[in-house]
């Protein structure tokens, strides 16, 4: 029950980080460090974010807010 309250948390804190700063960039490596998971859960979790189409990923890895632009296509 307690790992499941940790996901939960940590999905509403990259959602709430992604929707106060849009222009935010994110690799796995820091979705990690800001929620104190695993590399795995945290890639289930950004992963589930790209695929309700809420992220989407750059061609380099990382994740960003599905309206903000990309670099690549600046």
């Amino acid at each position: 029950m307690m790992t499941s309250v940790r996901v939960d948390e940590a999905l509403s804190r990259l959602k709430g980080l992604f929707l106060e700063v849009p222009s935010t960039t994110m690799s796995i490596e820091h979705a990690c460090r800001l929620t104190g998971l695993d590399d795995a859960t945290c890639l289930a979790l950004l992963l589930a974010l790209e695929q309700g189409q809420f992220l989407r990923r750059s061609r380099a890895g990382y994740f960003q807010l599905n309206a903000a632009p990309s670099r690549e296509e600046l």
